[in-house]
């Protein structure tokens, strides 16, 4: 049962997705007006009755989404080291979400665009940084000692910079390999398109995104090279023990 369960959660979005762009694709017209309005342009063509529940389930998604994307992004602000309480996150970034609503809906000419735009952008920096993580899953040789992990006195420190600028060097380089024209503010990316002899921002390989993938090859090739006598050095460091397995022993 719970495999059944499992198996149609995961096909379930894919469904939805396949049936999305076939929907899309099946009129010119009915595409323009998902890149605008998404959620009013498929109440265009349901039956009025279906109006009330759609609007429920859509509203009500999106507030889900919203609630989530609220606790995950107030995790990742403390964990970053943001000294506020826990509610104090959270509202920072329930502030950042609503500006940036008002931007899409007020201010920016389409929805699409400006959402794309920031999937590629930020896409660039999540290959780099699975790069280093993925080069630090196969170098270890033993599980992470947990404990240390929430110390900055332990084995892996506070900040490991080797990993950290080879990150940055990875989403520079991947930035200036994609091509953004989905917002004027993110023109500024594919700058070494030109450069490398890969046509400009208007060559062949425009939208190839290949800084993507090359991010996540110099993330990974560079810790693989980097961290290796680090990542010894943490693994052959004694574990400390905690308070209760002290007082066990």
């Amino acid at each position: 049962m719970v495999g059944w369960t499992t198996f149609g959660s995961s096909v379930a979005p894919l469904f939805l997705l396949g049936f999305g762009v076939l929907l899309a694709g099946s009129s010119a017209s009915l595409s323009s007006a998902i890149n605008t309005d998404p959620i009013g342009a498929l109440s265009t063509i349901l039956p009025t009755w279906y109006l009330v529940p759609f609007v429920l389930v859509a509203v009500l998604g999106l507030v889900g989404g919203a609630v989530l994307d609220i606790y995950s992004s107030g995790l990742t602000l403390l964990a970053a080291g943001l000294r506020v309480p826990r509610w104090s996150a959270a509202l920072i970034d329930g502030a950042l979400m609503i500006v940036g609503t008002i931007y899409v809906v007020f201010f920016s000419s389409n929805f699409i665009g400006p959402f794309e735009g920031f999937l590629i952008t930020l896409g660039v920096v999540i290959a780099s940084w699975c790069g280093v993580m993925l080069a630090d899953i196969l170098l270890r040789r033993r599980p992470y000692a947990d404990a240390e992990l929430f110390s900055s006195s332990g084995r892996y420190g506070a900040v490991q910079w080797a990993p950290v600028v080879l990150m940055v060097a990875g989403t520079v380089i991947g930035w200036g390999l994609v091509v953004n024209t989905y917002a004027s503010w993110l023109s500024w990316q594919g700058f070494l398109l030109g450069p490398l002899g890969l046509g400009g921002k208007t060559g062949t390989w425009e939208y190839a995104n290949l800084g993507v993938i090359l991010a996540l090859v110099v993330a990974f090739v560079g810790w693989l090279v980097l961290g290796r006598s680090v990542i010894r050095r943490q693994e052959a460091a004694p574990v400390e023990q905690t308070p209760v397995e002290q007082s066990a022993g």
